[in-house]
């Protein structure tokens, strides 16, 4: 009898209710691998059922809602809380979510995903969205204006090109009209409840098929079922502070959460240098030298308001507010040292000269979700704008335009879910413009409608096999139709593994930029006189076919998922530059209205691409349960074909040689995270490495930061970070020339320009929680 006793001795209970907070009655609770049956929430959205001490796994589902799994330790009574997100949630790609720790829960869906929530984030105090972005080795960082903390950051998964992968606020598209990517070097970390990075083609996307990289889903933060404040104070190195605020609850049938965030750095670099004209004897008439204020300042806001109104569980309506502002000094990233040996002017300091870069984003979006018919209908209207300010004179023609980037969207979905299927069907409407300034005067306002419907839906074939699958129908007003599908398998060989294999096609519509002819007098000139960023209406899309194949299993303790994929891409968008022509000198002498012909750079779809690689990510929980180790590594395997010496990147502006790893893509990185917490003390420490071939073009190397704190009262947290405690790869300037070689074709090296990061940092951070 006491055996008995001993076994039941623990309770497990919980709430499982809506991302604003509403009840969700009669869902289904049950224990992974425990017959009985489990048990149905009440009303209110509570259970409660006995378990053994030891480690479990809750399974939630209710109709209407995607299912959810929660990894627990169990000790004593224990209680959690569980969000399950609509069947068509405001998210990329349909994924429960829940606001526990569920670190170790193994990958569910047809591809690779990994959610980095808030509370990964809050155990090593990171402070921006792209920090955390860094750990997982899928994500490929790009530096157009250098490497500098004031810097322009773009990040694109698992290939060269930021443009083929999806970035989104709440599965608002916000990729920037013009480079086709979106700078996310100062999305704060207080506005947001989690990312999620999702790679490859997903039968269940639910933004159509214009993408094959993957997305990354910044999750604003939600309403919460009992009221939450927060409050936190920064100083660090650098000149560095931030503050934010922010608020979550629920009254009645009312929900909030908003944030505010303001966060400063007077930056590593900020000093007086004479910059020279790179190539030109120093000191000579001809190049006199002028004294340039060098600085690495940023200043960033951000503001967030998410409303919701729950009639029902299954009936609402959200309307959510989004606004950042930054401005950034990029002077000491693009200018620098001249690395050029054999230039007058190496080691002098060689540059444009002083510049600053400012982005507004603005994202207003309204959901609502009602029951219709057998199923569910749920509506989206967003609107979105992208204004680019450039001060000073520009360093990368693709990036240092002024420009302004509108895109207004309605969408319907309608849903029905059956006991062992779920299937959707609906599609968008969206207009997006461009207009900007190109150096010689204004341009016309560029614009396209996108219209795309679909049906995707999943079936449970089988106890062990699901089945996912996705059509996708698009027509732009650009350059026409593209029709795309997807197919997913997910076995499930036992409750703690399951093997999955999905292929798919999927494509890149070319920019609007991209596809206009702009005259010959509103383009710059390069030192060969070669008129570049010139577009090109005779453009098509990129097209893709993707192959992928994961097992991810669980331990008693630890969690493994292995991925394999191979990305095969037809006619990749990249730059024509007419080398033999500049490197002759008869593009020289020409001028807008006596151009030589030939002497123009243009975008153009030529060749083939190849994308493939393995993922791994593992997770371990020690005993006892305070100290979790994270561990992701990443191959990455990517290089142009049928290609020849006439043609570069147009995000990393490399050359591209046939069957040659891209420029700035390593192909190995990975991460290690250690965190425990135990009573009131906490700490973490985390390493990011890159192999070679990095973005930086340096050596390989790794930055590691570290964090301490603990709990002053049960409402006040004091904690100390390090950042870059090594000072890897750390510098002042860029160096011109400087950067490791990349072997071109016949295996010439080529130079690079190295980019360099802070060194070590220290932030103080006092933070306040109810």
């Amino acid at each position: 009898m006491h055996v008995l006793l001993l076994a039941v001795c623990c309770i497990v209970s919980g709430h499982v209710h809506t991302a604003s907070g509403a009840p969700i009655a009669g869902a289904h609770v049950v224990v992974e691998g425990r017959s009985g049956g489990g048990v149905v929430t009440t009303a209110d959205g509570s259970f409660s059922l006995s378990v053994p001490p030891g480690d479990h796994q809750l399974d939630l589902s209710s109709k209407g809602y995607l299912s959810a799994s929660v990894d627990i330790v169990v000790g004593h009574d224990t209680t959690v809380d569980v969000t399950l997100e609509p069947v068509d949630a405001p998210t990329l790609r349909t994924i429960a979510a829940v606001t526990v720790d569920g670190r170790l829960t193994p990958v569910r869906g047809v591809v690779p995903s990994v959610t980095v929530t808030r509370s990964d984030m809050d155990r090593i105090n990171d402070d921006r969205i792209i920090q955390a972005l860094a750990t997982i080795p899928g994500t490929v960082f790009a530096h157009p204006d250098g490497g500098s903390a004031a810097g322009i950051a773009v990040v694109a998964l698992r290939g060269p090109d930021p443009s083929e992968s999806l970035d989104a606020l709440d599965g608002q598209l916000l990729n920037d009209g013009n480079t086709g990517d979106l700078n996310l070097a100062h999305f704060p970390v207080a506005a947001f409840s989690s990312v999620n990075v999702t790679e490859g083609l997903g039968p269940e996307d639910a933004n159509g098929s214009n993408t094959f990289g993957g997305s990354i889903n910044m999750v604003s933060l939600r309403p919460t079922l009992h009221p939450h404040f927060a409050f936190q104070e920064s100083v660090g190195s650098f000149g560095q502070s931030e503050q934010w605020v922010n608020g979550t609850g629920t009254h009645g049938k009312f929900g909030y959460a908003f944030a505010l965030d303001n966060q400063n750095t007077a930056g590593y670099t900020n000093e007086t240098q004479t910059l020279y004209t790179a190539g030109v004897a120093p000191g000579t008439p001809q190049n006199p030298g002028t004294p340039t204020f060098l600085g690495s300042s940023t200043s960033s806001r951000s503001e967030l308001a998410n409303l919701t109104y729950n009639f029902t569980s299954r009936a609402n309506i959200a309307a959510r507010i989004f606004v950042l502002g930054d401005n950034n000094d990029q002077s000491s990233g693009v200018n620098g040292i001249d690395g050029n040996s054999t230039s007058p002017t190496y080691g002098d300091f060689v540059g444009p000269g002083s510049q600053s870069y400012a982005q507004t984003v603005r994202a207003y979006q309204v959901r609502a979700q009602a029951p219709l018919g057998a199923g569910d209908l749920a509506a989206d209207v967003y609107a979105s704008d992208n204004n680019i300010a450039l001060f000073g004179p520009p360093s990368n023609p693709a990036y240092d335009v002024d420009h302004v980037d509108h895109r207004y969207n309605l969408g319907l979905t309608w849903a029905r879910t059956f006991d062992t299927s779920e299937y959707a069907v609906g599609g968008y409407s969206r207009y997006e413009s461009l207009a900007f300034v190109p150096p010689a005067g204004p341009a016309p306002q560029l614009g396209q409608t996108i219209n795309v419907l679909f049906a995707r839906g999943g079936w449970q074939a089988t106890k062990e096999l699901r089945v996912d699958a996705g059509l996708f129908q698009s027509r732009y007003t650009s350059f026409g139709s593209n029709l795309d599908g997807r197919l997913g398998l997910i076995y499930n060989t036992s409750p703690s593994t399951a093997l999955r294999f999905s292929l798919g096609t999927g494509f890149r519509a070319p920019l609007l930029i991209e596809r206009y002819q702009f005259p010959l007098d509103q383009l710059a000139q390069d030192g060969l006189g070669v008129f570049v960023g010139q577009g090109n209406p005779n453009e098509s899309p990129e097209h893709a076919t993707e192959y992928e194949l994961g097992v991810s299993h669980q331990f008693s303790s630890a969690t493994l998922d292995v991925s394999l994929y191979q990305t095969n891409l037809r006619n990749p968008i990249e730059i024509y530059y007419p080398l033999e022509l500049a490197q002759s000198g008869v593009c020289g002498a020409q001028t807008p209205t006596a151009p030589v012909p030939g002497c123009v750079s243009y975008n153009s779809n030529v060749g083939n691409a190849v994308y493939q690689g393995a993922e791994v990510r593992f997770v371990q929980r020690f005993a006892p349960e305070h100290l979790f180790l994270t561990a992701m590594y990443g191959l990455n395997v990517a290089y142009p074909k049928d290609l020849t010496a006439d043609f570069s990147n147009p995000t990393s502006a490399g050359n591209l040689v046939d069957n040659t790893q891209f420029l700035g893509i390593p192909q190995q990185q990975g991460s290690l995270e250690l965190d425990w917490a135990e009573n009131a003390w906490h700490a973490g420490a985390q390493a990011v490495f890159r192999g070679n071939n990095n973005e930086l073009n340096q050596p390989p190397f790794t930055v590691i930061n570290a964090t301490v704190g603990v709990g002053l009262t049960k409402f006040i947290d004091f904690s100390v970070q390090g950042t870059n405690i090594f000072s890897d790869a750390a510098g002042r300037y860029t160096i011109f020339g400087g950067g490791v070689p990349y072997l071109g074709f016949g295996g010439t090296p080529l130079p690079t320009d190295r980019y360099t990061i802070e060194p070590v940092g220290v932030r103080a951070i006092l933070t306040l929680k109810t």
